[in-house]
């Protein structure tokens, strides 16, 4: 394999990672922040809810990826990688994703995502949320917006942010 060929795959992988991860980095911004203006909610903020979802990324790539184990991903481990992601998903075989394609991919590569945010909603651990569950979760981002906006922890909160 030629190293413009690495690099190449390298770059895709992580435009596939960071291109995944923007959909639902935009809807936790929007949760998170509801629609109050960004000066009041601040870019950092913002910003901290793209590196932590850019990391949870990157930790599920090297999960899949790190054929060695070594907790690290060589070159070589992404462009296989990759080429098993073109593989399983390229369904028309002509070496490049189409829209449908990568909607497919991108559906996988969010599940795991997806199915926390279910897990964080559902209280009571019943394969089901109830409305009174995303009622006491809106309550609590509610609750975590008015205490960034002020800077001050909520009660119940102590300073440093954790319960």
């Amino acid at each position: 394999m030629t190293a413009s060929r690495n690099v190449t795959l390298t770059t895709v992988s992580a435009i596939v990672l960071a291109v995944g991860s923007v959909p639902a980095l935009a809807q936790q911004s929007q949760i998170h922040h509801g629609d109050a203006p960004a000066a009041a909610t601040g870019m950092m903020g913002n910003l901290d809810g793209m590196m932590r979802m850019m990391a949870v990324m990157m930790r599920e790539a090297t999960a899949s990826f790190d054929t060695d184990g070594d907790g690290k991903l060589s070159p070589e481990e992404m462009a296989a990688g990759v080429d098993t992601l073109l593989k399983t998903y390229d369904t028309d075989a002509n070496g490049s994703l189409s829209l449908e394609e990568f909607a497919t991919l991108h559906t996988a590569m969010m599940r795991p995502m997806t199915v926390r945010m279910f897990q964080t909603h559902d209280s009571d651990g019943d394969a089901a949320v109830t409305k009174a569950e995303m009622a006491a979760m809106a309550a609590m981002m509610q609750g975590q917006m008015a205490g960034s906006q002020t800077g001050m922890p909520e009660m119940g909160q102590d300073k440093s942010g954790d319960n």
